[in-house]
């Protein structure tokens, strides 16, 4: 049964009166949907709602659809099983003849004169944000066939041109009543040759011949053995792999640990099979896309805006990656440009502009842009610009990274600048699977991970207005909230309202949790340690991320407590009180200041910190208080998916979990010899947790005309919360003075000097590891641990003591100093 609308052709034959059967389950439904051949957005189209609208239905758990949709959705899917267990094959199936529809959306000319499809009951759209639905499969419903095909039935497709049979998936080489499959004769049958099956869920490999859109992916592509350059549609890459050496089984160690575990890879969705980004570069004269997998594609685009509508055009590349929460959006596909593709589309290769690092909005590059319906953010054509495009209310976008400019960093990308288009795409592709595809600078991608992994709100269903609104989400940050005046920058209006004068704000009246940077003072140095031959320092594996782990930060406002509140270790927020009564020995820095000197009076104080003094025993009394009474792990996600990026990364550079002290040593000192995009890839998960944690607090940028006391742009962000990263970097540093003083009460060992999160120890010889054992020879309790593991320690390098003593005299930081000065390689 033909027909120029195969959906009604199928729901012509489904009953809709009589009894309601019951809906499956989801994955029943998902089971049911595909054996039959049908796309969300074919389901989404026989109900009257959009493909969103089917994903939440077949979503576990699932959004039950109501009303006459519900009664529809149900009748349809009742249809698919009769018809599945009554003929045993899909009847409905891919009709290749189908004329293909021209994509509307993403050509240069706008699409707004298109009428919006008429939706009783959807998802709300997300503010400004949507994808473009991509192009339904084209389907026809065939009459029932007969159980053997007539000798003269069938046609054969011209020698080696092969399509996939609409039964089994397998190539075919004939088409019979127009669909390509495998001929089935009665003599076929007498040989005890079986008819082939039901197209399989998972397509099979592609043939030689160019794939048609309406085939689906299915070829698996690495980024080691990269596959023969052709059209994005020819494979379905899943996620590109680490681009590391092959691996070699785990050494036995000798003392077995936790194996560390690699994050599960998701199913690649059809519509992003191209990977998460492309990187641009002119090969031979053109223009040529470089894929996370190791292929290329030749990129027609002329203009920008042209290169804005192909990056989004599904037809032609599928970039782009899946949402990675329930609640949220999918992530905008991303192309990075190098010096050659910014030349190409008339871009100046070095900004002029050190200061702005922006294009000036009246550049013609701009103009063009705007003129052919498209739009820039207000951060406008820097070295990370956003264009999109609006069409009927929702809004389609791409990101751009401009290598030349800057995009990134070399703080914390090292030499991306000078490698070749393919490796960069690696190493981006497998940060994107890692962690998220890149948004701007690492800072910028670290803080919108956090809200990419708890959404703010959701789609929930109202029976008031029978159909899905937005609804917040407990657990996340849900709105702007004002800081308390002592979590405030000086230069944060609540602030300057009272103390106007920059730098006038008493040191009392701030919260000044920060990282403690100590040198104990040379009188204080014992002739023990003046004995000993080394110093040897350790570093605490991504510290101020580790602190992240389970901690409990506040969600909504701070609520004041003028006068004196009662202290619960279970509220976040901030604390006016006296700890400068609390005796702590001098060879250990102070655990209350970042400066590690005794407090001289009262002051505000993060919770952590506070619970720290009544755990050393001290009697606190807080005289005020801002506490947050809503609050939540909130960055726990957060910190498993960089932890676990970051392990991922470390055991391909062959420093894993399960490795002994003596092993662990071994490879920290090896691994940076190794694959150089693997120890880049460590910078910048390393840099991304901890500039996002610096993001939190942004403050304003005093060299574009800011004024003390007004606001910037940054407090308009509900990420822009001072207080969490007070918790933060509280929570890091008594962590830090727990294993000092754990390791000073059990071994009669102090720090000579700490920096951050490094601290250095007399020893004798240059080894670490004697640092970790108490007098019995055992691994002291509470104290620092070897390991890769976020809050464990590495071996910072190590030096003379004569060394030491010098320029500790002198004042000097020797644990900022001993990484560049070690005598040992250090990692």
């Amino acid at each position: 049964m033909g027909g120029s609308d195969p959906v009604a052709a199928v729901l012509d034959r489904i009953p809709f009166d009589g009894p309601v059967p019951p809906l499956p389950d989801p994955a029943e439904r998902v089971r049911l949907r595909e054996a039959f051949g049908w796309t969300v957005t074919q389901m989404g189209q026989a109900n009257g709602v959009r493909r969103e609208t089917v994903w939440t239905w077949e979503s576990d758990p699932p959004r039950t659809p109501r009303g006459e949709k519900g009664q529809r959705y149900a009748r349809i899917l009742a249809y698919f099983a009769a018809e599945l267990a009554r003929t045993g094959t899909l009847e409905c199936s891919v009709n290749p003849d189908e004329p293909e529809p021209q994509p509307e959306l993403l050509s240069d000319e706008a699409a707004a004169d298109a009428p919006p499809p008429e939706l009783e009951s959807e998802i709300e759209d997300p503010p400004e944000r949507s994808w473009p639905d991509p192009r339904p499969v084209p389907v026809s419903m065939e009459t029932p066939e007969p159980e053997f095909d007539a000798p003269e039935s069938w046609t054969a497709l011209p020698e080696g041109v092969t399509r996939p049979c609409v039964r089994c998936g397998q190539p075919a080489s004939s088409v019979v009543s127009g669909q390509p499959r495998h001929v089935y004769l009665q003599a076929m049958a007498a040989m005890g040759m079986p008819r082939c099956g039901p197209r399989p869920t998972v397509p099979a490999a592609p043939s030689s011949a160019p794939r048609t859109e309406a085939e689906a992916p299915a070829a698996t592509v690495t980024a080691t053995t990269p596959a023969a350059p052709g059209p994005a549609s020819v494979a379905a890459a899943p996620p590109a792999p680490l681009p590391a050496a092959p691996r070699r089984p785990a050494t036995a160690p000798s003392s077995p640990r936790k194996r560390a575990k690699k994050p599960a890879s998701k199913p690649v969705p059809p519509e992003y099979a191209d990977g998460p980004l492309a990187v641009l570069d002119i090969t031979d004269g053109t223009l040529t896309a470089h894929l996370v997998d190791g292929r290329t594609l030749p990129c027609p685009a002329r203009t920008l805006q042209s290169l804005a509508a192909w990056a989004l055009d599904k037809k032609k590349i599928r970039l782009g990656a899946a949402k990675l929460h329930d609640n949220g959006f999918d992530q905008d596909p991303l192309v990075v440009l190098t010096e050659g593709a910014v030349a190409h589309f008339g871009l100046p290769t070095d900004l002029a502009d050190q200061e702005e690092l922006r294009l000036p909005a009246e550049d013609k590059v701009v103009k063009n842009l705007t003129k052919a319906g498209w739009e820039l953010t207000k951060s406008g054509f820097g070295p990370w610009p956003r264009i999109f495009k609006r069409v009927d209310g929702k809004r389609h976008c791409v990101q751009l990274a401009l290598v030349p400019w800057g995009a990134l960093e070399s703080r914390a990308w090292g030499k991306a600048r000078d490698l070749s288009a393919d490796e960069l795409a690696a190493m981006l592709g497998t940060y994107a699977r890692l962690v998220v595809t890149p948004r701007g600078t690492l800072a910028v991608t670290g803080e919108e991970l956090m809200t990419a992994l708890r959404p703010p709100t959701k789609a929930e269903w109202s029976e008031k207005q029978n159909k899905y609104v937005s609804a917040k989400v407990p657990d996340t940050l849900q709105s702007v909230v004002e800081p308390a005046p002592c979590e405030a920058p000086d230069e944060h209006p609540v602030v300057a309202a009272d103390y106007p004068e920059e730098g006038s704000r008493p040191a009392s009246e701030a919260l000044d949790e920060e990282a403690c940077i100590w040198v104990r003072p040379a009188e204080l140095i014992t002739d023990d340690e003046r004995s000993r031959t080394h110093v040897a320092a350790l570093d605490v594996q991504v510290a101020f991320l580790a602190a992240c782990r389970r901690l409990h930060v506040g969600t909504g406002p701070a609520i004041h407590y003028p006068r004196n509140p009662d202290f619960d270790p279970k509220l976040p927020g901030s604390w006016y009180l006296d700890l400068s009564h609390v005796e702590t020995d001098k060879r250990l820095p102070s655990p209350f200041t970042s400066s590690g000197e005794r407090p001289e009076g009262p002051g505000w104080y993060a919770t952590p910190t506070v619970a720290y003094a009544v755990e050393l025993g001290a009697d606190v009394r807080p005289m005020e208080a801002w506490v947050r009474e809503t609050h939540s792990p909130y960055l726990q996600p957060w910190y498993d998916t960089l932890r676990n990026a970051y392990l991922a990364v470390m055991a391909e550079l062959k420093v894993t979990q399960d490795l002994d002290d003596e092993a662990f040593l071994a490879a920290m000192a090896k691994y940076k010899d190794r694959d150089p995009l693997l120890v880049t890839l460590t910078n910048a998960i390393k840099a991304t947790a901890k500039s996002g944690i610096g993001k939190l607090r942004q403050r304003p940028n005093l060299g574009v005309d800011h004024v003390f006391g007004d606001p910037w742009p940054a407090l308009k962000r509900v990420t822009w919360r001072p207080d969490i990263r007070a918790m933060i970097l509280s929570k890091a540093r008594t962590n830090m003075h727990r294993k000092m003083h754990n390791l000073a009460t059990t071994s009669g060992r102090y720090p000579l000097a700490v920096n951050n999160d490094c601290v250095v120890y007399a020893v004798d010889g240059t080894s670490p590891l004697p640092l970790l054992l108490g007098p019995d020879g055992e691994p002291i309790p509470g104290g620092f641990r070897l390991g890769v593991n976020p809050g464990s320690v590495k071996h910072q390098g190590s030096q003379t003591i004569d060394w030491a003593l010098e320029l500790l005299t002198d004042g000097v930081n020797i644990a900022n100093e001993i990484k560049g000065e070690s005598l040992v390689r250090v990692a």
